[in-house]
């Protein structure tokens, strides 16, 4: 152990004597087996190349070439440390590219941690075009409640958070995205089924299917502070998913509320409508949270990304 230092001292000083462009030009020369032909690839002089070499094989402590009036000829401990060298040299440019692509978005992951669904919508488009343009990032979503996503950004475990806002979250950067209608589904056979659109006194006496997941908790509370204060309805808890959420409706287990962005899919039984006021439906916000201390290419290009939503908020 003591002698580990020396070791990498003099291994140290060993790779301060490599000048790698010294290196490429003798992987050249060996490969064309002439001075002159590298030399002319490299757009030098020979005399420039011929110097070159001679210092990479004083740093080394070797020969690399032995010099003839034909050409040059690979040494014996020239040839395994070029075809050596030829290898190294091609792991740091793979390397180097890796690092580029990464650092430029053109590959990488990003993890969005949201509750919205991507059926239709702003969400989807967005999703779309991001993947169709950045094809080499794998892109990862993960379902969660508010609490828990918003916890995974500050941990470093997601990217971004997209949830109901605008509200303020101590340590994350926010950006409000697109508003989209609120909408309710109904049994197929509902009394209000027919309506363009249903009003929320015409709920005062529904049963309301909540899921304990996701947005569920946010959307109870939502939907309580909108409904007329005489209200006789009642909130069902669901441990359930979206899908199974509107599969109990179609059940006639109750009525539930989502964003439009949920309505794309269809399912058996169940129809979907616009809900609110006399002045028009009751819009729901989304919005973007994340950690500005994350340092992840691919999060900064799909923001940018999100960013260019801003100017058709509407709808």
């Amino acid at each position: 152990m003591p002698r580990q230092p020396e070791r990498w001292g003099a291994n140290a000083g060993l790779l301060g004597a490599i000048d790698l462009r010294g290196l490429t030009l003798a992987i050249a020369v060996a490969r064309s087996g002439s001075i002159r032909l590298a030399a002319r690839g490299a757009g030098l002089t020979v005399s420039t190349v011929s110097r070159r070499l001679r210092a990479l094989e004083d740093g080394l402590g070797v020969s690399l070439f032995e010099r003839r009036p034909s050409g040059v000829k690979l040494t014996e401990a020239g040839e395994r440390f070029l075809a050596d060298a030829t290898r190294l040299l091609d792991e740091v440019r793979d390397a180097a590219s890796r690092a580029r692509d990464a650092g430029s978005a053109a590959t990488g992951r990003l993890v969005i941690g949201t509750y919205f669904s991507a059926s239709t919508g702003r969400f989807r488009d967005s999703l779309v075009r991001f993947v169709r343009q950045r094809r080499r990032i794998e892109v990862r979503i993960r379902e969660g409640g508010r609490h828990d996503l918003l916890t995974a950004v500050r941990r470093g475990n997601i990217d971004l958070a997209l949830l109901l806002g605008p509200n303020e979250e101590p340590g994350l950067d926010r950006l409000a995205l697109w508003q989209e209608a609120g909408m309710v589904a109904l049994p197929a056979d509902h009394a209000l089924a027919s309506r363009l659109m249903v009003l929320w006194s015409d709920l005062v006496a529904e049963t309301f299917s909540i899921s304990r997941r996701g947005s569920g908790p946010e959307a109870r509370e939502k939907v309580e502070a909108l409904l007329p204060s005489s209200h006789k309805a009642r909130f069902v808890e669901q441990d359930v998913g979206r899908e199974a959420m509107f599969n109990l409706v179609g059940a006639g287990l109750g009525v539930a509320v989502l964003a439009e962005s949920a309505s794309g899919a269809s399912y058996p039984g169940v129809v979907f409508r616009p809900v609110g006021n006399e002045t028009g439906p009751t819009m729901v916000e989304a919005a973007a949270y994340w950690d500005p201390k994350r340092d992840n290419p691919a999060l900064r290009r799909f923001l940018a990304q999100l960013r260019a939503t801003q100017g058709s908020r509407a709808g």
